[in-house]
């Protein structure tokens, strides 16, 4: 039978909390301990006076204790954790002076204020560990409190061994707390957990553990605790009292935060960390583990089956989810930051931000992937399929790579639906020949887009959790990407050119050459670059997986594509001489048609104006190889004078002289006559401007 208590509610005190807003707030971010330990005092009176157990007025004094009997409010908790701060502000006073003065009356008087904060911190745990309404969390942190009390005790007296016991047992207790809980647990178990970091470090060296001088205080505690405590548990107990208890309270709440993770998903193991590309960030939202679990889940089971678009729509969905609850993480990561400042918290801030771009890699790739298989399908359907091995309709049939007259007209079916959130990519409508080029243009799209998104998550993230994701290389791989896509979708572009719905054969084969000289070079040079750091790959990755197959493109793929092209360019070459017999009005140089431009570059025809030529290069400024001539030649202009004011004239200054009597004789006035009847202001102003 149950011994839980059904009319009184749950005792929920959260202790880190508590001590991290009161020091925050009331003097130690100034390191004023005097300032927090008036504030203790007059806390602790206004406390007791409202639970009714004030200690005597102001003639007698009469002690009351808090038992764990009395605990019925998360007021008698606090009064037990206002006297052990109290206790604890004044022997860090006490240090500070005694650093300052090395006077042994103010050390001593700092031991036994220690010794009065461990007396109040037991009583905490005890009360904690007594009253059944109490929850777990509570109980556990009122122990790491009382054991970082314990430890600095310990260090105070230089008993190093024991000293570093109680300081590797509040971290695990912490550690413990952090992993289960929310952003702020997480940053507030951290905050306590730096705090114990130097008596771990210094501790170490004294006790003469291995390697103390050059590994860090986390490797330190883990090694001490899994070699020195729990392999000598008697040793253990002597030195921290109440030793099994702790140990039994931390293992019914890890055995409770691992029922609570597993009750939305079945068998789903409590691990809130993600493992991608080589790196494992951890996290503290057991929420956020189960979305990122069932998406991978989804992403498993779509491709082990048959990978239709209604289960590719619900692999997007659940990574959409993962997504926006990251997302919302992060917000509450950066909004607790600002107001703990550890170096935990900003891990968990970049955590959050890894997280993000894993749903923001894997969104596109699905996108990708499900374009790319599109696209496939159509060109192979059309037979003009740029991976397809070199055969007779190559060499000698020029027909079937350039589409016959049905391909220009649209077919049913094989229609590309719009996928959420994205305009204008729905191809319905379209002839499948413009389809395909259509929807390699939504991959390049995507990529670029796919780009644009890693760069904003990774300027926010920090260095080293970049680094272990291998952040940089992931632009690195989209940028290879986007220039593979662009040398595929310059082939299928100039096969549109040159099918009969259009009959730009000149056209065609300067875009082929433009894709074969310029950016075929391009992709190589990328995806070598994007090569040279392996970034080592988990087996069993689904993500991972699903990237390699849709965005990392190798050399080899770009060779399938530069071979393609070269097969492509004799068969459009042949069509430009056809052409060019028939039709007198395309103009050629020497043996333009029927050269090999790669061979013989001097024998490239000259460019004709068409809307496809034009389209094409306005699809990619700046693209356009110098070889190829103006499309549009300008007629010389001729320029007339036009007859304006000087402009020095109107800068001039008025003291200039001008010789009025010639003025006069070209009007066709005397001078007297000009003269006469003007007064003396006029005489001035005809001076200076000439007589009118």
């Amino acid at each position: 039978m149950s011994m839980e208590p059904t009319d009184q509610a749950r005792i929920e005190f959260g202790i880190f909390a508590y001590i991290h807003d009161s020091r925050q707030t009331y003097g130690l971010r100034a390191q004023d301990y005097l300032r927090y330990r008036r504030f203790c005092a007059h806390r602790l009176r206004n406390v007791r006076s409202a639970v009714k157990l004030s200690q005597g007025t102001s003639t007698a004094f009469r002690k009351k204790e808090v038992s764990a009997d009395m605990v019925s409010r998360p007021e008698h908790l606090e009064i037990l954790l206002l006297q052990a701060e109290r206790a604890w502000a004044f022997a860090m006073d006490l240090r500070e002076l005694y650093s300052r003065t090395e006077e042994p009356r103010q050390h001593y008087h700092l031991i036994r204020r220690l010794r009065a904060a461990l007396k109040a911190g037991e009583q905490l745990a005890a009360a904690a560990a007594g009253c059944r309404s109490c929850d777990e969390r509570t109980l556990l942190e009122a122990h790491a409190y009382k054991l970082q009390i314990q430890s600095q005790l310990h260090f105070e007296l230089e008993e190093w061994t024991s000293a570093l016991d109680c300081a590797v047992l509040s971290r695990v207790i912490s550690e413990q707390l952090a992993l289960a809980g929310s952003s702020r647990h997480y940053a507030l178990a951290h905050s306590m957990i730096e705090a114990l970091d130097p008596i771990v470090r210094l501790a170490a060296y004294r006790a003469r553990m291995a390697g103390a001088q050059q590994s860090q205080p986390t490797e330190l505690a883990a090694l001490w605790y899994s070699t020195m405590m729990l392999n000598d548990v008697a040793r253990v107990e002597k030195a921290i009292s109440g030793y099994s208890g702790i140990a039994s309270a931390l293992d019914a709440f890890a055995t409770e935060a691992n029922s609570c993770a597993s009750g939305d998903a079945q068998a789903l193991a409590y691990a809130n960390s993600l493992s991608w590309r080589g790196g494992v960030v951890s996290y503290a939202s057991q929420e956020l583990a189960v979305l990122v679990k069932d998406a991978q889940e989804a992403l498993q089971k779509a491709t082990t089956g048959d990978g239709d678009d209604n289960a590719l729509d619900e692999v997007a969905a659940a990574f959409g989810r993962a997504k926006k609850a990251a997302h919302r993480c992060h917000s509450e990561a950066v909004a607790t930051s600002a107001k703990i400042h550890s170096t935990a918290s900003e891990a968990l801030e970049s955590a959050y931000l890894t997280i993000q771009l894993y749903s923001i890699c894997a969104l596109h790739s699905i996108a990708i992937a499900k374009h790319v298989g599109q696209a496939k399908n159509v060109a192979t359907s059309l037979g003009i399929a740029i991976e397809a091995t070199e055969n007779s309709a190559f060499l000698g049939h020029t027909q079937t790579w350039v589409l016959d007259s049905k391909a220009g007209k649209k077919r049913g079916g094989s229609v590309v639906s719009k996928r959420r959130g994205q305009k204008g990519c729905a191809t319905d409508g379209l002839a499948e020949a413009v389809r395909v080029v259509v929807l390699y243009d939504l991959i390049r799209k995507g990529l670029s887009s796919l780009k644009a998104s890693v760069s904003g998550v990774l300027e926010r993230m920090m260095p080293a959790t970049s680094r272990a994701i291998h952040g940089h290389q992931i632009i690195e791989e989209v940028a290879a990407a986007e220039a593979y896509y662009s040398c595929v979708r310059g082939y299928y572009s100039a096969a549109l050119h040159a099918s009969p719905a259009h009959n730009k054969h000149l056209d065609s084969l300067a875009l082929l050459d433009l894709t074969l000289t310029e950016t075929i070079p391009r992709a190589l040079a990328l995806a070598t670059a994007a090569s040279k750091l392996a970034v080592p790959q988990s087996e069993g990755q689904v993500v991972d997986d699903l990237w390699r197959h849709a965005v990392t493109v190798t050399t080899g793929d770009i060779g399938i594509a530069e071979h393609g092209i070269k097969r492509a360019i004799p068969i459009v070459s042949r069509l430009c001489a056809t052409a060019a017999s028939a039709n007198s009005a395309v103009v050629t140089q020497g043996k333009a048609g029927t050269s090999d431009w790669v061979s013989d570059p001097a024998g490239r025809p000259v460019m004709v104006v068409n809307e496809l030529a034009t389209s094409a290069s306005k699809s990619s400024p700046g693209s356009r190889p110098q070889y190829v001539p103006n499309l549009v030649d300008l007629t010389a202009m001729e320029f007339a004078a036009v007859p304006v004011k000087p402009l020095f004239y109107d800068l001039v200054a008025p003291s200039i002289d001008f010789d009025i009597d010639i003025i006069n004789q070209r009007s066709g006035k005397s001078s007297a006559a000009a003269t006469s009847g003007s007064s003396k202001l006029g005489s001035i102003i005809g001076n200076l401007w000439g007589s009118r």
